[in-house]
């Protein structure tokens, strides 16, 4: 016997997917945006410049005001355009937090006992939005590299009962792509 699909579902089944597939972070109305990455060399440092676009969701927001800290997670990869090596892995953490009772946002990057102030979200959110990082390298023969970066808010670093709900709620994804972007390094 044989089997025939029907063109109805055939039309169903594609606009589902299309439907799926449709349904990006640009909705959503958060979520963070790689916007552009500048990349100079220093003696085996890259001094890099991330612009940013950070938006958090209301759920994240939520989250803030009832004193969960937040670890936004940035990775950046160095690698060899010519055969993919990877040649440096870095992270770096930037945990928001607020205080109700002076009603002030803290930051606080990585693990250095440097914190900034800020009165509202959204000076917090430019303050990471435009970094200036230093990666150290170590001598890079000449030739072609690129450098790939995300950024994200680490679910893994919520309290303990807030991860798996996290894991599953479109509201905790606001993981930007991975953005790629080559240079050279001359002699």
């Amino acid at each position: 016997m044989r089997y025939c699909i029907k063109p109805f579902k055939v039309t169903l089944v594609f606009l589902a997917v299309m439907f799926i597939a449709g349904c990006g972070q640009e909705a959503l109305g958060y979520g963070f945006v790689i916007k552009n990455v500048s990349i100079s060399r220093g003696y085996q440092v890259l001094n890099i410049r991330l612009q940013q676009e950070l938006d958090l969701s209301q759920q994240a927001r939520a989250a803030l005001q009832h004193g969960v800290t937040l670890a936004i997670r940035l990775d950046l990869e160095l690698r060899n355009d010519n055969n993919m090596t990877v040649v440096k892995r870095e992270v770096r953490y930037f945990r928001i937090r607020y205080l109700p009772l002076s009603e002030r946002y803290q930051l606080r990057e990585g693990a250095s006992e440097k914190l900034q102030a800020f009165t509202r979200l959204r000076h917090v959110l430019a303050a990471i939005g435009d970094l200036k990082v230093q990666m150290p390298t170590g001598p890079l023969p000449p030739g072609s590299y690129e450098l790939r970066t995300r950024i994200r808010v680490d679910e893994s670093q919520l309290p303990a009962p807030m991860q798996l709900p996290a894991l599953f709620s479109s509201q905790w994804r606001h993981d930007s792509e991975w953005s790629v972007w080559p240079f050279e390094v001359n002699v």
